[in-house]
């Protein structure tokens, strides 16, 4: 069984993963603070009564998710992603994925703007060179509506993948299909990553201007 770890897994996105990762594997939602990710994980426990989920959700610290898990994702806020890893670097066990669901979204009155740094790099890039080099980093699930896969909603979305190597992306578009509904579509490279990343801020000035509620994407092929 793969384990499959949440850094900074509190969150919706992460709450929402855990949930249907832990149907096939064995996943660690992960926090600075253990206690929160116990927390984090009680109300997942209580909010859905199903075996799989008490047998194979378990609550970590950030730093035991690092070092223990193949498949890590990364959903915290833009504004800590790059701080969170500095300070796992050392934790990581390398011939690792790392999937960084960090959105460049940020907002200011009342409209959602592009987080970006002024080299251009992409939060993807940035955490990559804040790592080791054997662990591989992808970009994905930025453009999933997090609440919508929590309430196991039915879904039909395409998550674009970013990643340097195609067998990183069969890896991580395996754990993409395990989500009913969900399609993964090979972007490119990571260079392409920011593309993804500024995705959320358009989905959520699109929802909000025309009430649109939990809006995504999906590519049709004619």
């Amino acid at each position: 069984m793969t384990r499959v770890g949440l850094i900074g897994g509190t969150g919706d996105l992460g709450s929402a993963l855990a949930l249907h990762f832990s149907k096939k594997h064995e996943v660690f939602l992960g926090s600075r603070n253990l206690d929160k990710a116990k927390s984090a994980v009680g109300d997942i426990y209580s909010e859905k009564n199903r075996d799989y989920v008490k047998q194979n959700l378990k609550a970590a610290e950030n730093a035991a998710v690092a070092k223990e898990c193949d498949i890590l994702v990364l959903t915290v806020p833009c504004e800590n992603a790059l701080e969170t890893m500095e300070n796992l670097s050392a934790k990581f066990r390398g011939d690792q994925v790392l999937i960084s669901a960090v959105a460049a979204v940020t907002k200011k009155g009342d409209e959602f703007r592009v987080n970006e740094d002024a080299s251009g790099s992409s939060f993807a890039q940035r955490i990559k060179q804040r790592i080791p080099d054997s662990v591989n980093v992808a970009a994905a699930f930025q453009t999933v509506p997090a609440n919508v896969l929590y309430r196991e909603k039915e879904i039909s979305a395409d998550v674009p993948v970013a990643t340097d190597k195609l067998e990183v992306y069969e890896n991580v578009a395996s754990l993409v299909s395990e989500i009913s509904g969900l399609r993964p579509l090979y972007l490119g490279s990571l260079d392409l990553s920011g593309e993804v990343e500024r995705l959320t801020a358009l989905l959520l000035n699109i929802g909000k201007r025309n009430d649109l509620k939990s809006p995504t994407l999906k590519f049709p092929s004619f």
